[in-house]
């Protein structure tokens, strides 16, 4: 598992919980102001409570500062406001983002589950609400995130992403359990009912917030006292709620990633989580004041908080150890070692040897070979030596795609440039999966589509074949109904319809003259299926890399860089086809470039003055052990 695979997972899980448990607030919420009186709701100082733990108070008052606003409008904040990073929508599609990018790691059914409520949740934020219609949502909002952490418990492996999903869930339901039981504590303080325990609908609150009401009763008597409340639900280590259960459940996990050994990296980890068990074998609830307890709950908060962000730190938050401008190397090592069979590793050495027939002097040159980083593949390790001795200058182009300048004043009449990287790749089939809904459609034929991704609808010099070649095409698999599908198909048609030749074209020859040769290398094959995909309205690009090929592998393409195509699926993302091999690119398929076409992604440009010269291009992809 990649590092910000692991960081995916823990904000999926947070999100998760901290949907169900904003939706489970203001579902507890309307329940009172449906059974109370408004004097029994601290002369209308109801909403504080409310936006204190699921917003600020300065969200409040800026909302009460609109002479118009009314309770629904504090409601739709909560819910569906875009702008509340903590409104229900919002955790909601942060939780589907999350899940996204970490989908190989998960159940197919908590991924379905989750994008339903997304989807549902976005067509609820376009509509009015009555108050049975609102709770009738939160309901479904509350049972969706049960769903999915039942899924989560049934349907994973106890596996290194499972510890990262629990400890995400973790936290955040002992942190918003402390926020809960400080904004209650805050709230009642004035009036000394802490220690009375005579304001009975605020504790209450309390409980069903925190989905603890029928356990409390279970094991004390039907009265709403403070003090036995606040036992219950810090120090309580049998409640999946309490904050001494969660932070005890937090250690454990860590155990178990470690081995239950301290190292040099998780010591401060340890030193944390050990510094918050202290503070619980240490307290004794019945014995605070209102003070007192107040003062525990703000550290509890921001120990709990520190204690996140250290975790971060110590799994996937990871800095580079090593920078060295002179050679260029960039070193991020892996502080934790997750499930290796489901990644691949690889060390590529891509050199370019230039040889003149004069001597050459004035050489301005840029390079492309620095792999990407995205959440399915991770630079490890990158390096380049160049011969003249040179120094690079690095900027990322207008595709995103990492670009070395160097300049040689000397007079030479060799050049040599290679470039080391170690990269680990994480993926798995993907495109098959997807069902080409109705919202997909409507997206891919929106003008605001287009739009966006015009600059790969269009096609190139490289990319343009004639009427009649598409025609032909149209012939052979049919016209197009659903893009991913005919995707897959012109796939395929190509791959069947074409020679892989390595002799039959150069890197000059352009899509029209390979179609009709039907013989080629993979970027003639490439430009080809950009080419009728942009006829049909796909949104297609090219993609430079590598391809690891391995023994006995019916794979070609591996001799020197690879190319492929990806196209943008709506909703989705880019994905990557390979018209070469048949295949999605998956794991062995190793990204350096995106562009239109080759042009826009050749591993080697450059000006110099002198003769003409000869290229030698040498590439070796080897799989390093997991």
């Amino acid at each position: 598992m990649l590092s910000r695979v692991a960081d995916s997972l823990y904000w999926m899980a947070r999100n998760i919980e901290r949907t169900e448990l904003n939706a489970r607030i203001l579902d507890v919420h309307l329940t009172q102001m449906v059974e109370t009186s408004g004097e029994d709701l601290l002369d209308g100082k109801h909403w504080n409570i409310l936006f204190e733990v699921c917003s600020t108070k300065e969200a409040l008052e800026e909302l009460k500062n609109n002479a118009e606003t009314q309770d629904e409008e504090y409601i739709r904040f909560l819910a569906f406001d875009t702008d509340n990073e903590n409104s229900i929508f919002s955790c909601v599609r942060v939780a589907r983002e999350n899940a996204r990018i970490s989908r190989d790691h998960l159940p197919n059914e908590l991924f379905e589950v989750w994008n339903d409520l997304y989807l549902y949740t976005h067509q609820a934020e376009q509509e009015q609400f009555s108050i049975h219609q609102l709770r009738a949502f939160l309901q479904k909002v509350k049972m969706s995130s049960l769903t999915a952490q039942g899924i989560i418990e049934s349907g994973m492996s106890r596996s290194v992403a499972y510890r990262m999903i629990k400890i995400g869930k973790w936290l955040e339901r002992a942190e918003k359990t402390a926020r809960i039981l400080n904004v209650v504590c805050e709230q009642t303080r004035e009036t000394q009912l802490l220690y009375k325990g005579d304001d009975y609908y605020a504790w209450l609150a309390a409980l069903r917030m925190l989905n603890g009401y029928e356990a409390y009763l279970k094991v004390n008597r039907p009265k709403m006292d403070p003090k036995t409340i606040l036992t219950f639900l810090i120090t309580d280590e049998s409640f999946p709620r309490s904050i001494h259960y969660n932070m005890n459940h937090v250690r454990e996990a860590v155990d178990i990633l470690e081995n239950a050994k301290i190292a040099h990296y998780s010591s401060e980890l340890y030193y944390a989580l050990e510094n918050l068990k202290n503070d619980f074998d240490e307290i004794s609830i019945q014995e605070l004041n209102s003070d007192d307890m107040l003062a525990f709950l703000n550290q509890f908060q921001n120990k709990c908080n520190e204690v996140g962000q250290i975790f971060s730190k110590t799994y996937y938050l990871i800095e580079p150890i090593a920078k060295q401008e002179q050679n260029q190397i960039v070193s991020i090592p892996e502080q934790l070692n997750l499930e290796k069979a489901s990644s691949m590793k690889y060390k590529i050495e891509h050199t370019n040897i230039f040889d003149y027939d004069t001597w050459v002097d004035q050489s301005m040159n840029s390079i492309r070979l620095k792999p990407r980083s995205d959440e399915c593949q991770r630079l490890l390790s990158y390096r380049t030596d160049i011969t003249p001795v040179a120094l690079t200058k690095e900027h990322v182009d207008i595709w995103g795609n990492n670009v070395e300048a160097f300049f040689i004043a000397d007079h030479h009449k060799h050049l040599e440039v290679k470039a080391t990287s170690v990269v680990s790749i994480q993926k798995s089939p993907w495109i098959h999966r997807i069902d080409y809904s109705p919202e997909m459609h409507a997206i891919f034929h929106s003008d605001l589509f287009s739009s966006h991704y015009l600059a790969y609808l269009s096609n190139t010099a490289y990319t343009y074949l004639t009427p009649e070649q598409i025609e032909q095409v149209d012939y052979e698999i049919g016209v197009m109904v659903n893009p991913v599908r005919y995707a897959i198909d012109v796939m395929g048609y190509l791959f069947n319809r074409f020679a892989y030749d390595g002799f039959s074209t150069t890197v000059s020859t352009k899509a029209l003259e390979s179609f009709d040769m039907k013989k080629g290398v993979c970027q003639d094959i490439s430009h080809v299926m950009l080419g009728i995909l942009r006829t049909k309205h796909i949104p297609a690009r090219y993609v430079s890399g590598y391809l690891y090929v391995g023994e006995n592998s019916a794979l070609v393409g591996d001799a020197a860089s690879h190319a492929w195509v990806e196209v943008m699926v709506p909703g989705i993302g880019w994905v990557g086809l390979d018209p070469t091999n048949n295949v999605e690119a998956l794991e062995n398929h190793i990204r350096v470039g995106v562009g239109r076409d080759y042009g826009d992604v050749s591993p080697v440009q450059g000006v110099y003055r002198g003769g003409s010269h000869k290229l030698d291009v040498k590439v070796s992809v080897s799989l390093i052990e997991q």
